[in-house]
């Protein structure tokens, strides 16, 4: 049963990747790929604000990786995480883009591309779990 919610909660997360993706990249049209840059970025958001959601009341700082996670909620941690925001967020496709703007000389762009994507996404996924610790 485990499998169908994943496969479901993957086809979600999928096309509302594909939907913020073109979304964003219409509202600012830029050689840098800003749509996947906002789907890694709302991605790891979410990705911490599940995470500390459902660590909350286990005793761990939410810092533990999924042995944090409460074991009630372990089917949903695993939906939620590996189907849904497995494939909405897309670091495959963010390498691929990146690549590609080196191949095509834009270091500056895959530069922004690569530090825009990094930083502020190691950053939000901090603020996500301690905001869903306190949930």
């Amino acid at each position: 049963m485990l499998l169908l919610w994943l496969a479901g909660a993957g086809a979600a997360g999928a096309c509302l990747r594909y939907g913020v993706d073109r979304l964003v990249h219409r509202l600012f049209p830029t050689s840098l790929p800003v749509g996947i840059l906002a789907v890694n970025l709302s991605g790891s958001l979410f990705i911490g604000l599940l995470f500390g959601a459902l660590a909350a009341g286990t005793g761990m700082d939410g810092m533990q990786g999924a042995g944090g996670i409460h074991p009630e909620y372990h089917s949903l941690w695993l939906t939620l995480s590996v189907g849904f925001a497995g494939s909405y967020t897309t670091f495959s496709g963010w390498m691929v883009q990146t690549v590609e703007l080196l191949e095509a000389g834009d270091l500056k762009d895959a530069f922004w591309n690569l530090f825009l994507s990094i930083l502020p996404g190691l950053l939000l996924t901090l603020a996500g779990i301690q905001i869903g610790l306190r949930l």
